[in-house]
């Protein structure tokens, strides 16, 4: 690798902690980091001093950050006036739609989407983007798309990387699911008929799974698994 290549800062999304000690096996210095425009930017930041796997480190300075008793993330010190055309928000605290927690060393962990959160039929509380991060982690999977809510069981829509047979994702599937808490494993899986494109309305601009969709298309046999 370059010597210039000092510090790498990968955000935007919950990374798989796969991905992240494959790139710590390379040499690669990759440091996670959380952010909003709202927020001026970078709100909390992995460095080599300060990092925990898994983690987007500790809350820069200016930025006073907490967790709501229901796992939300709210940003104060520094935020924006408002949105254009909308109330001036005069710089109050921000509720910013983002789960996490604090471990005991005053770490930020970001899990997922407030919205997106799933409540299965036995009351887990479940992130389907960390599910989603660790699932295409793997070298097999490239995009994946995870449904549970009020359910027993959790199923993932998935878009293989590879031509690959039943027996080779299911295998797949499960190496994944070893390093998950039980709670939080795959139950079943669905082959996706084709990739998520913005183009079929599956992928948004963002990059993310468009979760009401795919869940629409591949209703019926979630329901028929479950």
């Amino acid at each position: 690798l370059p010597d210039s290549f000092r510090f790498i800062a990968v955000g935007g999304a919950p990374v798989g902690t796969a991905l992240l000690e494959a790139a710590e096996e390379v040499g690669l210095p990759v440091y996670q980091g959380y952010g909003l425009s709202e927020c001026c930017s970078v709100v909390a930041v992995a460095t080599p001093q300060q990092n925990r796997r898994g983690s987007v480190g500790k809350p820069l300075p200016h930025a006073k950050v907490r967790i709501d008793d229901d796992g939300e993330i709210h940003v104060g010190g520094v935020t924006f006036d408002g949105y254009l055309h909308e109330p001036d928000q005069g710089g109050s605290e921000l509720a910013t739609g983002d789960l996490g927690y604090f471990d005991d060393d005053g770490y930020l962990f970001v899990t997922g989407r407030n919205r997106h959160r799933i409540i299965t039929g036995y009351g887990r509380n479940i992130s389907p983007e960390w599910l989603e991060s660790e699932l295409v982690a793997h070298p097999s999977i490239g995009q994946a798309a995870v449904f549970g809510d009020e359910l027993p069981a959790l199923t993932a829509v998935v878009v293989p990387a590879t031509a690959l047979d039943f027996d080779e994702l299911l295998a797949a599937i499960t190496q994944v699911n070893h390093t998950l808490p039980d709670y939080a494993r795959i139950d079943e899986y669905i082959l996706a008929d084709q990739p998520f494109t913005v183009a079929n309305s599956e992928l948004t601009a963002g990059g993310t799974p468009a979760r009401n969709i795919i869940k629409q298309r591949y209703a019926e046999q979630i329901s028929n698994l479950i």
